[in-house]
C-alpha cells in the first residue's frame, strides 16, 4: 500500500464515513486477492498475494491493521493505520490517517505516512478525489488526483495520476471495476511510473460489517 491508493480503495475507505456515523462503533472486515502481472517489470515473473484486513470506527476515529502476504516472502507486507474521516454539510468526504509500514521479512518497521484524502461526487455518476501523503523521517511527499465514472450500477471506469518523491517521479493508473454483490467486486488495473515498469492488477475482494453496536 506504499503507492497512492486505486480509485476502488479509495472510494470505499471514504463511503465508509457516511455509514458508521449513526453507530457507536463498527466493525469492518475483508479480504482481496490480488494477482499481479509481471509487478517488477517484463520478464520478471507474476505475484500471488492474499490480503485481509480488519478495522474498528467509532465516531468517525478508526484504527484498522491491513496484510498482505505474497507467495515472495520479501513482499510479505503489515499495515497498522489510524484516522478519522467525515463528511461535509456539502456532500465533501475527507480523511486524516497515519499509516505505519512493516515488512517482516525486509527489515521490520520501514517507515509511516500522514495521509489526507478528499472526495466528492459530480452528478451521480462522476465521482472525483485527491489525496497525499508525507513521510516525515525520510521528508518525502507524494500526491494524485483520480476520477470514477459509473457506467452503471454495477460497472465503472476510474484513473489517476500522481506525484511521488516530492515530485521527482510520476506515476499513473487507469482500469475498470464490476460489483458481483454489494460486498464483492472484481477489478482489474493497469499501473505504471516513471521509475517502474508498468503492470497489471486483476483483484477479487470481499467486504462486509462485521459488528455494530
Amino acid at each position: 500500500m506504499h503507492r497512492y491508493a486505486s480509485l476502488v480503495v479509495l472510494g470505499l475507505g471514504l463511503a465508509a464515513a457516511t455509514d458508521a456515523d449513526a453507530q457507536d462503533l463498527t466493525i469492518y472486515g475483508g479480504a482481496a486477492l490480488v494477482y499481479s502481472i509481471e509487478p517488477d517489470g517484463p520478464g520478471t515473473g507474476n505475484r500471488l498475494a492474499f490480503q485481509p484486513y480488519i478495522e474498528a470506527e467509532a465516531s468517525g476515529f478508526y484504527a484498522g491493521l491491513w496484510l498482505s502476504l505474497a507467495d515472495e516472502s520479501v513482499a510479505n507486507e503489515v499495515d497498522i493505520y489510524l484516522g478519522y474521516r467525515n463528511e461535509t454539510a456539502t456532500g465533501m468526504t475527507y480523511d486524516f490517517g497515519y499509516t505505519r509500514y512493516y515488512y517482516p521479512n525486509d527489515g521490520g518497521n520501514c517507515c509511516g505516512e500522514l495521509t489526507v484524502a478528499l472526495g466528492t461526487s459530480v452528478g451521480d455518476k462522476l465521482s472525483l478525489a485527491v489525496e497525499a501523503a508525507y513521510d516525515p523521517e525520510a521528508s518525502i511527499g507524494t500526491a494524485s488526483i483520480g476520477a470514477d465514472y459509473a457506467l452503471t450500477d454495477v460497472f465503472s471506469l476510474g484513473a489517476a495520476v500522481g506525484v511521488t518523491d516530492n515530485g521527482n517521479e510520476q506515476e499513473w493508473e487507469f482500469g475498470g471495476s464490476y460489483y458481483v454483490t454489494d460486498e464483492a467486486y472484481i477489478d482489474l488495473h493497469y499501473y505504471e511510473g516513471s521509475d517502474y515498469d508498468g503492470y497489471v492488477e486483476l483483484t477479487l475482494s470481499f467486504d462486509t460489517t462485521l459488528f455494530q453496536r
